[in-house]
């Protein structure tokens, strides 16, 4: 079966003082994706190293390494989380590392060639030229699939360059209250938020702008219609890591079986607030996903 969602960027791993998780926002997104049994695909690449085989070998269950490139130069990539009193994480991300040399491949020229129905990008794996034209070709060999840009903004790997032609070549974004303040600051506008989203929307021809508030809940945009919902309670939260991932995978997937906008934005706050529970950005037990499942039933839609 060809795959629906084709996602492309980092995969790496989260270093916490006490552990380490597999991680990075693209593969995040694709394993909660393949949990809810959609065809999926990352491009991604890691060092031949200790963590590079890891995450092969993690990858051989879902979403597969069908895309997966082995760097024989550099290592694979991390990052050293710190995490506050109310479980929100700090991040140092390493750089020069092998996902910023994603290639444009067989593997990837296959892929694009079984027309997937979601592109995924976020922001860091473009912080190169290498990995930035791999994806520029991914972008025109794939025009029939909607683009899904989860900025994920984590400074300093971003520019305002990298941010415009992502906002220009998507027709989905999510953002968070921090990353639109980033966003008006790139695009040196001064306007209220309010207003500054529906220039992006008008400006860049987006049919989903998706903006995420915290324990204050969401916004979902489409058309010239705003969709609002409040955050879910955590009893306690472990850590926020891969929270946006989450929920981004629940809009995706929303998307994908045509969900109710509303229907969209509660499940997707409903699933990331249970991630704020766990340890990490995926589940360590298939489990976790079992109370979920019935939404793909038809009458969950």
């Amino acid at each position: 079966m060809s795959p629906r969602a084709l996602c492309f960027g980092e995969v790496l791993f989260d270093i916490f003082p006490a552990y380490e998780r597999l991680g990075g926002a693209p593969f995040n997104f694709a394993a909660h994706l393949c949990a809810f049994g959609v065809p999926t695909r990352l491009i991604t690449r890691v060092g031949s190293d200790d963590r590079g085989r890891r995450i092969t070998e993690a990858l051989g269950r879902c979403p597969g390494t069908e895309t997966l490139q082995i760097d024989d130069r550099r290592e694979t990539g991390t990052v050293r989380v710190r995490v506050d009193a109310r479980g929100v994480p700090q991040f140092d991300i390493l750089t020069d590392v092998a996902y910023d040399y994603i290639a444009y491949d067989a593997s990837v020229r296959r892929a694009a060639a079984e027309a997937p129905a979601i592109l995924y990008c976020g922001t860091l794996a473009q912080r190169t030229a290498v990995s930035r034209e791999t994806l520029d070709q991914l972008l025109s060999e794939t025009r029939g699939a909607r683009v899904f840009y989860d900025m994920n903004l984590r400074p300093p790997h971003f520019s305002a360059a990298v941010v415009t032609r992502s906002l220009q070549a998507c027709q989905m974004v999510k953002l968070n209250e921090d990353e639109l303040q980033m966003c008006k600051s790139l695009l040196d506008e001064s306007t209220p938020d309010a207003a500054f989203i529906d220039s992006l929307m008008t400006r860049y021809e987006l049919e989903w702008l998706c903006l995420t508030r915290g324990e204050q809940g969401s916004d979902l945009y489409h058309g010239p219609e705003r969709y609002t919902v409040e955050g879910v309670a955590v009893d306690e939260v472990v850590d926020t890591v891969g929270a946006g991932d989450a929920y981004a995978s629940i809009l995706a997937l929303g998307i994908l079986h045509g969900w109710a906008p509303e229907t969209i934005l509660a499940r997707a706050t409903e699933f990331s607030a249970a991630l704020c529970a766990q340890r990490g950005a995926i589940p360590e037990s298939p489990d976790f996903y079992e109370p979920f499942l019935c939404w793909l039933d038809a009458e969950g839609r």
